[in-house]
């Protein structure tokens, strides 16, 4: 079997240490070997550090995407991953899109953001944890900025791994990661899907996209077949919805390319009411929130199978 070599986002993931400091400073002074890419042996790395403990979170990292505007993408992403602290989970929300909705809507402006833990361009970068918001009990956020605006073009051949590598060191802390992924190709939400174990596709059921779900399809085949094979399919689900009676044809429609939730979120005035106060869906409307329940259970149970 080929030994591992991990990098330093790698070790933290897996051994029990603080920081990224903490382990430079261990590393140099027992004069831990490095090889010629910088990486860590991983056999070597088991005779200095100890492994986390097994207890800890394996997090389930979930992608909200849909290469189409108006879907309901944010909200979804933000009910969702509130549902889940609801049912007991621990969970870190991302708002990885650069117009920030998550971060304006319970955050405000904010000088640091997640563009500022990719190290974009060999910056500096700033571990994801100091930038972390607790928004609720169970429920944390990672805000964006337009600062992310400014992460669209390679400039090197790891800048497809940036985000993925950010989130090592805190996967361990959450059971559910929920990206909130911008409405577009690129380097941003190929970022997104090279770090993620399923996506989540919302559909708004009055502004049908076929040519949509066909564009986004290709590009989740694209990013299993070069970077992330592993990458499942979790679902499409059917969002703002009105009229049960298109419900089978949609559905089927949609089948082509992703397997459909049977939760369905039906539309609600409740819930832009509740973001217009900057309000959690559960403080505002908690019958309302009944939908987004039902949507994690299935939600826990699809990951839990792996189905794809």
């Amino acid at each position: 079997m080929k030994a591992r070599s991990l990098n330093v986002e790698e070790v933290l993931s897996e051994y029990a240490l603080g920081s990224e400091e903490e382990f430079l400073e261990k590393a140099e002074a027992w004069s831990v070997p490095k090889d010629g890419k910088g990486k860590y042996k991983a056999e070597v790395l088991d005779k200095y550090f100890s492994k986390k403990d097994k207890s800890a979170y394996e997090s389930v990292i979930i992608a909200v995407s849909n290469q189409k505007g108006g879907e309901g993408k944010t909200t979804v992403s933000i009910c969702l991953a509130e549902a889940l602290s609801k049912a007991g989970k621990k969970v870190l929300l991302l708002d990885w899109d650069a117009q920030a909705n998550i971060t304006q809507l319970y955050v405000g402006q904010t000088e640091k953001s997640v563009f500022h833990s990719l190290g974009y361009k060999n910056e500096d970068k700033l571990p994801i944890s100091e930038i972390i918001v607790n928004l609720a009990p169970g429920l944390d956020l990672v805000p964006s900025s337009i600062h992310l605006a400014n992460f669209t073009t390679p400039y090197e051949r790891d800048d497809f791994d940036l985000l993925k590598e950010a989130l090592l060191p805190v996967r361990s802390s959450y059971e559910y990661i929920i990206i909130d992924c911008p409405p577009s190709l690129g380097l941003i939400l190929e970022n997104a899907l090279i770090a993620a174990d399923s996506v989540l596709v919302p559909i708004q059921t009055r502004a049908f996209s076929v040519q949509g779900l066909k564009d986004l399809h290709g590009t989740i085949e694209k990013i299993r077949k070069k970077a992330n094979p592993t990458l499942g399919l979790l679902g499409a689900v059917l969002n703002q919805y009105e009229d049960s009676r298109a419900l089978s044809g949609l559905a089927e429609t949609v089948r082509k390319y992703f397997p459909v939730f049977e939760s369905v979120v039906y539309r609600r005035e409740a819930i832009p009411q509740s973001q217009a106060k900057r309000k959690l869906l559960s403080e505002y409307d908690p019958k309302a929130m009944q939908m987004f329940s039902v949507l994690a259970e299935e939600v826990m149970r699809r990951s839990d199978g792996k189905k794809s």
